[in-house]
């Protein structure tokens, strides 16, 4: 089975693609890891809110961020660390995600680890290929702040 490679890119008249189901999967994740939500026109569900935040209020003591200065009402405020099961993080949000978008796991979980000492943070998702039930892992770090 073939899957299409992120970028995508044309050579002799075909997109290109792959044999590794891993590859395509990691492929397809960072793109949603990396696409800010709601900048896909025909698409504004698919992307991923923590990319457009970089900018917004951060308490780098307990890895909350707000987008605004209120705290009787923010519009947003989320812990960066965490796993998929707590709602209250970024964590669950990227793995709802995942399941809406890539259907070729299934059975996934997420989680977000902010490393105070780097200033990074770290992402972790597993899950099982549908197709082949061989486990799945992907594991970036994201810069911020």
């Amino acid at each position: 089975m073939t899957h299409l490679s992120t970028p995508l890119s044309v050579s002799k008249g075909s997109l290109n693609h792959t044999d590794d189901i891993k590859k395509s999967l990691n492929l397809s994740i960072e793109l949603l890891l990396n696409t800010p939500l709601g900048c896909i026109p025909s698409d504004p569900e698919y992307g991923f809110v923590f990319t457009g935040l970089k900018f917004e209020i951060f308490e780098e003591n307990n890895g909350t961020i707000h987008t605004e200065s209120n705290d009787s009402s923010p519009i947003y405020k989320k812990k960066i660390s965490g796993s998929s099961k707590n709602i209250q993080t970024f964590a669950s949000e990227l793995n709802e995600a995942i399941r809406q978008y890539e259907p070729r796991l299934r059975d996934t979980a997420t989680v977000m680890t902010y490393i105070r000492e780097k200033k990074e943070i770290l992402v972790a998702v597993r899950g099982v290929i549908l197709t082949t039930l061989e486990p799945y892992e992907y594991r970036t770090t994201i810069k911020v702040w």
